[in-house]
């Protein structure tokens, strides 16, 4: 099968606010109905396990890009210090920001650009059943907004010399992103905050690793680096994930995906790793990248389900403080047993229930959970975290 690299966020990005459920306002160039209708499909998917009360503007630019290469490019916008920023110093995506925040930071911007390789054979049903040599477009399309989101990296290596937030708009030719460049100051991304290397170092802590030197851009090049976000980390049996970072860096893949080699194909957890191939398909987040959204500050409706189509169950809002509402995705009948489990895998709540149920959570600790929903189709799981 052709391996082909997928050139994605070059930029950047945590939800505290309302939980609607989120929506997706997309602009479109040179696309058709069927494309159209495809990327409609793709970011219903991502509505389901998102919840903001401002809108994710999406610009989809479809152009031959074969002089570059790459199967599609995402464009991220950022926002730094905001109001009710959980972190200060970093970068957020916008539609990130915009949920923490309840507000529009950004009118008049879109949050990403998002250009797709019209040269590519993409396939454009929905069903997942695209031809051996061809590329499933959701699954694309799916990866690429996973960026938009603030799964991105803004670190660079320039002669061996590694730096965060030193990016510009040179480093996206000979594409252009719809909204000004943002001066980065030198900052990471809200992702490149957890990352670290397998001593636990925090690789974007200048007190231990200076911006701008050999010994950061060494870090960039060690095949030795990890996501370290208590919600990823207990999806992922207790260790930190892999992330992609080869002994020469590969830009805009490196230090932004889970490691290929870590989360194949068939481990349900593969979407958001550097690779895709021929005949592929992911069409879902799997657990680990919903575990990832939720660290970095996202609040989900629902995590770990394995087919957003199957039975499956709902959890929401996430993070949560108080009350914690279960629900089924449709219609479901037959005794359901859900139980909450702590970071250390004790059981700390079980309970019984034919349908929708609400658990309190107000007198449990802060930190991270993992319920089990027993339905009779099988056992759906997912994360909760606890603040």
């Amino acid at each position: 099968m052709i391996k082909s690299t997928i050139l994605t966020a070059l930029l950047f990005l945590g939800v505290y606010g309302a939980n609607a459920q989120a929506t997706f306002s997309v602009t479109a160039t040179g696309t058709n109905p069927t494309i159209d209708s495809a990327i409609s499909y793709t970011t219903n998917i991502w509505s389901q396990y998102l919840t903001s009360s401002v809108p994710i503007k999406v610009n989809v630019v479809y152009t031959n890009m074969t002089g570059a290469g790459p199967l599609a490019v995402t464009f991220p916008n950022g926002e730094k210090d905001f109001a009710g920023a959980p972190k200060t110093g970093v970068w957020y995506a916008t539609c990130l920001a915009n949920s923490i925040a309840g507000i529009e930071l950004n009118p008049g911007e879109f949050d990403m650009d998002i250009y797709v390789n019209s040269a590519v054979d993409y396939y454009f049903g929905t069903d997942g059943n695209p031809g051996v040599s061809q590329y499933d477009f959701v699954s694309i399309f799916l990866h690429e907004i996973a960026h938009g989101l603030g799964t991105a990296s803004l670190s660079k290596i320039d002669a061996g010399i590694g730096s965060f937030g030193l990016l510009d708009s040179s480093s996206t030719a000979p594409l252009v992103a719809s909204f000004p460049f943002p001066q980065l100051n030198g900052l990471p991304s809200i992702w490149d905050s957890f990352l670290i290397n397998g001593s636990g170092q925090l690789i974007a802590d200048t007190l231990i690793f200076a911006n701008l030197t050999t010994a950061l851009g060494s870090e960039f090049e060690s095949d030795d680096l990890f996501f370290s976000g208590p919600s990823a980390t207990i999806v992922n049996g207790g260790s930190a994930p892999n992330i992609f970072a080869p002994t020469t860096y590969e830009a805009g893949s490196s230090l932004q995906h889970f490691d290929e080699a870590s989360f194949p194909n068939p481990s349900g957890n593969s979407l958001l790793t550097p690779y895709f191939f021929n005949g592929e398909v992911e069409h879902n987040p799997g657990d680990l990248l919903m575990g990832a959204l939720t660290d970095i500050g996202w609040s989900t409706v629902n995590v770990g389900v394995s087919e957003i189509d199957a039975i499956s169950v709902m959890a929401y809002p996430n993070p949560v403080e108080n009350m914690v509402r279960f629900k089924w995705n449709q219609p479901y009948q037959g005794l359901t047993l859900i139980q909450l489990y702590n970071s250390t895998g004790k059981l700390v709540k079980s309970i019984s229930t034919p349908g929708s149920v609400e658990i309190d959570m107000t007198e449990m600790a802060a930190g991270v959970y993992v319920y089990k929903a027993y339905l009779k189709s099988g056992v759906a799981s997912g994360i909760l975290q606890k603040r």
